[in-house]
């Protein structure tokens, strides 16, 4: 009886460190991708938190866009306004949701395109909602100039989204149909 206890306990203590290697990696895959020299808001931040909703078994999804994003402040960017800072990080945010949401449970490559889209447009308007807070006139037409002035960082969200969610969900895949990797 006590053996199998033991074996019940090395396979679940396996499987967390297994979980939490996986995490501490795809962190540190964004955060470095994040820091190191890139076109503005092309990123891999936003497409992992898509990824990690559309696969992380547990909560965990949540906190890999967040925590890449801040291991990528401490390190990198540096911290900037209070009020853009929090709708930057609910951006982030929302994208691991659209992966659960959108993606865990249907065929992702009928519906990563709109993954993508649902979650750069979130970020889009999250963010810029905090740089209207912070920088413009808390007006109807403050809102409008910021948006207008934040088109080209939206383009550039998407592009960024697209490319890096087809890194992290096309070798996902390619390892997992070569048998390289086991399904999550």
């Amino acid at each position: 009886m006590s053996l199998h206890f033991l074996n019940n306990a090395i396979t679940t203590l396996s499987s967390t460190i297994k979980r939490e290697q996986t995490f501490c990696f795809l962190v540190f895959i964004a955060a470095i991708g994040a820091i190191t020299p890139h076109p503005a808001n092309i990123t891999p931040i936003a497409a992992l938190g898509l990824f990690a909703g559309a696969y992380m078994r547990r909560k965990l999804f949540l906190l890999v866009p967040i925590a890449a994003l801040l291991v990528a402040d401490l390190s990198g960017s540096g911290f900037y306004d209070l009020k853009v800072m929090s709708f930057v990080y609910l951006g982030m945010f929302a994208s691991s949701l659209t992966g659960r949401y959108l993606l865990a449970t249907r065929p992702k490559l009928g519906f990563l395109p709109t993954g993508i889209i649902l979650s750069s447009l979130a970020f889009f308007l999250l963010s810029n909602t905090g740089n209207w807070w912070a920088y413009y006139p808390l007006t109807a037409e403050g809102l409008r100039d910021c948006m207008i002035n934040g088109m080209p960082y939206f383009f550039r969200t998407l592009l960024g989204n697209t490319l890096w969610s087809l890194v992290f969900f096309g070798s996902y895949e390619w390892l997992k149909s070569h048998s390289l990797l086991q399904p999550a």
